[in-house]
């Protein structure tokens, strides 16, 4: 099988599938030779091995996580048979290494560049949340953005969380900083930021923090921004902003060195 999985290091125990995979597909990854259990979605993870329960998930040649049941070889590695190595602990530091090797069949990889100089491996609009308070209202127009857009982007995705509105102090500072984090994500080629209006992580504030990784303003035909108060129709402001997203994202991967993966 070519270019449908890739093993990143050569310490992982799992592989990426770069296409969708079918259940019952075989394929060989270097010295593995595994049959697909399960549809695995393009981008999640597939066992190279037999993982037993407790044993660390190895990805980027450092765990992350750890199975809850033994994984067989072939299977989908998601949240329903892995968790985190960090449970329990309130503070944490994570180390990036100084710099990642990648074997030398693997030296590049198809992407999208980003204005900002970063390479996505998706094309996907997001839709992110300022507060909890507009949840619905984001996955219903997923739901719509994806029927209307069918076939010009990878997919219109959002992400729920019940953060942002009464919010204070290094707490709000912190919800913000992660929100941030995925606006600004390569794998988004566009972003609708949605909001209330009365939260305290509101739009104006918010906005603040969202600097591309030269500090400089953010990419406003990128990032496009919609208060629920201050429209009369939730559903067609959203899906016009997500329209024009989706025609600012249109474009064609290309190759990079599979350096800039990360």
């Amino acid at each position: 099988m070519k270019s449908e999985v890739l093993k990143i290091n050569d310490m992982d125990n799992v592989a990426v599938a770069l296409k969708p995979l079918k259940k019952g597909l075989s394929c060989r990854v270097e010295d593995f030779n595994i049959t697909v259990l399960s549809d695995i979605q393009a981008g999640h993870k597939i066992a190279l091995k037999n993982i037993k329960k407790g044993e660390n998930i190895i990805k980027y040649a450092f765990p992350i996580g750890q199975a809850i049941c033994d994984i067989p070889a072939g299977s989908h590695i998601h949240c329903h048979n892995m968790r985190t190595n960090l449970e329990g602990l309130l503070d944490y530091k994570y180390k990036k290494p100084d710099k990642l090797t990648f074997q030398k069949k693997h030296t590049t990889f198809m992407g999208y560049k980003r204005e900002n100089g970063r390479v996505g491996i998706r094309n996907e609009i997001w839709i992110i949340n300022t507060v909890g308070c507009v949840n619905r209202v984001a996955e219903r127009l997923a739901q719509e953005a994806n029927k209307h857009c069918r076939g010009r982007i990878d997919g219109v995705y959002t992400f729920v969380h019940p953060y942002g509105c009464s919010q204070l102090g290094d707490d709000l500072n912190t919800t913000r900083k992660i929100l941030a984090g995925l606006v600004n994500h390569p794998n988004a080629a566009g972003v609708l930021v949605l909001g209330l209006g009365c939260e305290n992580n509101n739009i104006a504030s918010f906005k603040q923090y969202l600097m591309d990784t030269e500090n400089a303003l953010y990419n406003n035909k990128r990032i496009r921004f919609l208060s629920l108060q201050e429209t009369d129709n939730d559903i067609e402001a959203g899906l016009s902003l997500i329209s024009e997203l989706v025609e600012y994202a249109e474009d064609s991967r290309v190759l990079f060195p599979a350096s800039q993966w990360v």
